[in-house]
């Protein structure tokens, strides 16, 4: 009787509680912050970023506000005193339309764009809103994600979940019931249907909640049916693994076996499984084809991406160092021994050691240019940029990997009333770099101006060595040289909507070490600002101006372009190492007799670009254009003689979106001149000379073996001779051969 009466005096108590809790006024509370792309939109629209410092963990978030999570970072929210907790994914927007009080006790969200998890504590009531459906949650454990005209999915983990269609006054129309172990999506018909554990793991992604920081009081609030008496004895978990709850009958489980690996174990595997892929196949590199093992390990912490390339690339023998591959004539595995540890060697040797290091970094990248406040890129890197890149855009500097590997960096740092950023090709030669300072003169107003400089100090280096001196002597040993001037202006800028205004204005003045005859002209040696500015006139130089931004996951730019001369927009791209020489010609026929090109007609158009990834980021693509237009031309002949047109175009495939066969793959092309090319052979154009870059990818799983799959690739590369030295087209000295790179390899992942 004694224990009857303590049990409900307990149960009045817990009830009684419970009850309190509900009725106390709710605040919403920023408990933790992974990364630190997060603004928060107050409701008279100040906006406070966690990257600043102006809104921290701890903060209370007003009715009326909006959280908005950026690339890299995710946060949890918590109501109090109720305990209830929300987690944000990356890219989601969720704004608060209202909190418990006594008089109320509802609580109202709604899920702008993005991804969230939701973990309700005992007694929470709130209803969570999208554009099209409403979730009637009364304690549970769930997922939804929301892209507007695309997927509004709710999936249950525990609990139940009353979904249906936003009706009028924000009502629940056409309600289905959706329990553990279901989910539904109103674009694909309000019904609930078993969910598969590769559904749960998309959804759920980056959804995971520690531990420590559960619900306290969170449990599954399913009416409960007769359980057995191990059932009660048991409690729930705290993993998401467990928490999918099987649509079909529960099948008893046999009993583990006493070497089952533990928690650290697994999560060990999991993070093996997310980082380390190998390679194992044969790739062409300079017309001869090689075996290679490869362990290509991968690791992201927040904004922080790192891979790492481990290689033995060999002729005959996988564990014979002298048929291993040398890039560039270097032994990448000797660590100095070559050169040798001894008391004079010993600074060449520590030299050769840390090179043979670098080398094995792919890449390490940290933020985004024009984005965050600090942003790192170091390896083998496909895109540089200075400024808005009507000098340097999207210049490439593994264009011949892996036959050429090199340590490229590029960095910015912005200190909001000043900021730089910086780059060179290779730390090891530093033979084409970059940089760009910038102010903002007004406190508190983002508008910046900035100067830029790139250069590439050798370009005729490019030619084979023994025909180096002469090449040198018949151009003039060029160094190229670009100057400009631009204005930066963010206009709206946030993860659903960004604008950016820029103008920018730039001209090259080369820089010739000595006097040259070419063409029965003669070239001056010395700084040649007679190219930009002679005689009165300036000449030479271009301009360009327009908008970047975005509209939720689409990425776009529009931007008017205008030069003139020789001045050619984004001089150094992703086919600069691949035209160098062909330019260093170019540019001598300019430097001899600058007066021919007084005359060039004036060139001006539109490029427009915009890409997307989509389908949870299965799908990405891009697509950039641009038409010149010559104010002087008067036929399409003419045109297209002037015309220096650009085309860019990308496509990416993961795995997981197209059934049966779950195959992935890439492609992408890009190129100057694509016009000429498309109407005949002009000067020589082909569809993969030296003004393309070409890649293409295509994976497949191997049936029967989970953890391999088979992949080829094929792309562009230059061809080089025994010693690594360019080699150039019969017809056309200046025109590097261009070859394709083809690589069948199996790819074991864990």
């Amino acid at each position: 009787m004694r224990f009857k009466i303590s049990a409900l005096i307990l149960a009045l108590l817990m009830a009684g509680t419970a009850l309190a809790v509900a009725q106390a006024p709710q605040s919403l509370i920023l408990e933790f912050v992974d990364g630190d792309n997060l603004d928060v939109v107050y409701p008279d629209m100040t906006t406070y970023s966690y990257s600043n410092g102006s809104i921290l963990e701890g903060d209370s978030i007003p009715v009326g506000a909006t959280v908005k999570t950026g690339a890299g970072t995710s946060v949890e929210l918590r109501l109090t005193p109720n305990g209830t907790i929300v987690k944000l994914a990356k890219f989601t927007s969720f704004k608060v339309e209202g909190l418990a009080t006594p008089e109320r006790d509802q609580n109202g969200f709604t899920l702008v764009a993005g991804k969230i998890r939701a973990v309700a504590a005992v007694g929470s009531q709130y209803n969570i809103y999208t554009a099209n459906t409403v979730a009637g949650v009364r304690g549970t454990d769930f997922s939804m994600s929301f892209a507007e005209g695309a997927k509004a999915t709710l999936l249950v983990a525990k609990g139940k979940v009353e979904f249906g269609a936003r009706g009028e006054g924000d009502a629940i129309a056409n309600a289905i019931m959706v329990g553990a172990g279901q989910f539904a999506d109103f674009f694909q018909g309000l019904v609930a249907a078993p969910y598969t554990e590769q559904q749960f793991s998309e959804e759920f992604e980056g959804l995971d909640i520690a531990p420590e920081r559960m619900p306290v009081q969170a449990e599954d609030p399913v009416v409960e049916e007769e359980k057995t008496e191990e059932e009660e004895t048991s409690g729930p978990s705290d993993s998401l693994a467990a928490d999918i709850a099987p649509a079909e009958e529960p099948e008893a489980e046999p009993e583990a076996p006493a070497d089952e690996p533990s928690e650290v174990e697994s999560a060990v595997m999991d993070w093996l499984r997310d980082v380390l892929g190998m390679e194992i196949g044969s790739v062409t590199i300079n017309g001869e084809t090689w075996a290679k093992a490869v362990i290509q390990p991968t690791f992201t912490v927040g904004k922080l991406r790192t891979g790492l390339y481990i290689p033995v690339i060999y002729s005959e023998n996988l564990f014979d160092p002298s048929t291993w591959y040398k890039p560039g004539g270097n032994d990448e595995w000797s660590f100095g021994t070559d050169v040798g540890w001894t008391e004079a060697t010993w600074p060449q040797a520590l030299l050769d050691a840390a090179t043979d290091t670098a080398l094995k970094i792919k890449f390490l990248e940290y933020g985004k240019p024009l984005v965050d406040p600090f942003f790192l890129k170091v390896g083998n890197l496909d895109s540089f940029t200075i400024g808005h890149g009507l000098l340097m855009r999207d210049y490439a500097n593994d264009a011949d990997f892996p036959s050429v590997r090199r340590i490229g960096l590029n960095l910015g740092l912005d200190q909001g009333g000043w900021g730089f950023e910086a780059m060179t090709s290779d730390l090891t030669t530093n033979e084409i770099f970059g940089g760009r300072l910038y102010v903002r003169p007004i406190p508190g107003f983002k508008l910046a101006l900035g100067l830029s400089g790139v250069a590439d100090l050798v370009p005729a280096s490019v030619y084979n060595t023994v025909d180096a001196p002469s090449a040198a002597a018949t151009y003039g040993d060029p160094a190229f040289i670009g100057a400009g001037l631009d204005l930066d202006l963010p206009i709206v800028t946030s993860d659903l909507l960004g604008i950016r205004l820029f103008a920018d204005g730039a001209a090259m003045v080369p820089y010739v070490r000595n006097a040259f005859e070419y063409d029965g002209n003669t070239g001056a040696a010395g700084l040649r600002y007679d190219m930009v500015y002679a005689n009165g006139n300036l000449k030479n130089w271009g301009a360009s101006s327009g908008l970047i931004g975005n509209v939720l996951f689409v990425d776009w730019r529009l931007e008017y372009r205008y030069y003139t001369g020789a001045f050619t927009p984004a001089f150094f791209d992703s086919s600069y190492e691949r035209k160098r020489s062909t330019l260093v010609e170019e540019w001598a026929s300019y430097l001899s007799d600058p007066d021919t090109i007084d005359q060039s007609p004036s060139v001006m158009g539109v490029y427009g670009e915009g890409g997307a990834s989509i389908l949870d980021e299965k799908l990405a693509f891009e697509l950039g254009y641009f038409w010149p237009w010559s104010a002087e031309a008067t036929t399409l002949g003419e045109q297209l003689a002037a015309a220096d047109d650009y085309l860019k175009a990308t496509l990416v495939v993961q795995k997981g979106l197209i059934p049966v066969i779950d195959v992935a793959g890439s492609i992408s092309y890009e190129r100057k001149n694509f016009a000429q090319t498309l109407v005949g052979d002009i000067d020589g154009l082909s569809w993969f000379d030296e003004n393309t870059t070409f890649s293409g990818e295509l994976a497949f799983p191997v049936p029967g073996a989970p953890n391999l799959d088979l992949a080829f690739l094929v792309s562009t590369t230059v061809a080089r001779d025994e010693f690594g030295d360019v080699e150039y087209r019969d017809d056309d000295p200046t025109k590097p051969v261009i070859v394709p790179a083809i690589t069948l390899e199996t790819r074991l992942h864990f």
